[in-house]
């Protein structure tokens, strides 16, 4: 393995343990302890990606996730006090964060420079083993159901909380939704997100070789933005205009048709289940330049 390749594994295990070391400091300055989840999943998920960094598909999930840091930036990085969690951030621990982000970026670099771009061409395209692969499995589709189940159990309290007539009923259900988004929603959808990618890259059926798989992949990437961009409101809002004594009809009118309309992700997730069982479509025009060869160790 060249120096390149070697130091993008080391940079990216010391990413993961300021990730690690930033969530320490937290926990002493008296954060909630549901809020070490996130950074203990996305430090085992960088450990992982860089010790399958000599893979085309380890240095993909490399870039692929130093590009969701960046762009998960405001939250991974600089949360600032919420409603349930009202301590700040610590110094050290925003400084430990950061350090995590710029140490993927360099790592990133590193596993695209000379000689590690060469060196992983070299090596060919290797796939999971039967043994990571049934492993990766299990993981992506405990995840999956998990996601299923939140997202269908958040649209309910959402609905719930604009139709009921009791005020004390309304906000339980808003910090139900910000407790569940806040400990399980994220962890499980990017679980499920970053180990069906690695199914389908670590495997002879490719990202973008089959349209179901193709498909797939665009229905749970919009899955994970919907609920950032759209339904976020729902339980941040509507536990701020609760908690503030606010009546009913005006919180109604706040969120608007919001509540109903987040019932479209149990649907899109419905719909990738659909694509995972009855893979229709055929092969992409990527995947006609590049016959696939099912082996052992592609997914059924």
């Amino acid at each position: 393995m060249p120096f390149t390749l070697r130091a993008a594994v080391a940079v990216s295990y010391v990413a993961a343990m300021s990730m690690i070391a930033a969530m320490l400091v937290e926990q002493f300055a008296g954060a909630a302890t549901r809020t070490a989840f996130w950074p203990v999943f996305w430090s085992s998920a960088l450990v992982f990606f860089a010790a399958m960094a000599d893979r085309q598909w380890g240095r993909g999930m490399l870039a692929v996730q130093a590009a969701l840091t960046l762009l998960l930036s405001p939250v991974l990085l600089f949360p600032s006090p919420s409603e349930l969690d009202p301590v700040a951030r610590p110094d050290v621990a925003v400084a430990l964060a950061v350090a995590c982000a710029a140490g993927q970026v360099v790592a990133v670099v590193l596993a695209f420079s000379p000689p590690s771009t060469a060196y992983v061409r070299t090596a060919g395209r290797r796939e999971l083993s039967p043994s990571q692969r049934k492993s990766v499995l299990v993981v992506h589709v405990t995840s999956s159901v998990a996601w299923l189940g939140i997202i269908t159990v958040q649209g309910s309290l959402g609905i719930t909380a604009v139709t009921t007539d009791d005020p004390a009923v309304a906000q339980s259900m808003f910090t139900t939704m910000l407790v569940i988004d806040g400990t399980f929603l994220g962890p499980a959808a990017f679980l499920a997100f970053f180990t069906g990618i690695v199914l389908a890259v670590g495997t002879r059926w490719g990202l973008l070789r089959r349209w179901w798989v193709a498909a797939k992949f665009a229905t749970m990437l919009i899955l994970m933005v919907l609920p950032i961009i759209a339904w976020q409101d729902v339980p941040v809002d509507g536990y701020a205009l609760a908690d503030a004594g606010h009546p009913l009809s005006e919180i109604r009118t706040a969120l608007g048709a919001t509540p109903y309309l987040a019932m479209i992700s149990p649907v899109l997730a419905v719909f990738a289940v659909i694509l995972s069982i009855s893979k229709p479509w055929g092969l992409t025009p990527l995947g006609r330049r590049q016959p696939l060869r099912l082996s052992r160790n592609a997914p059924r």
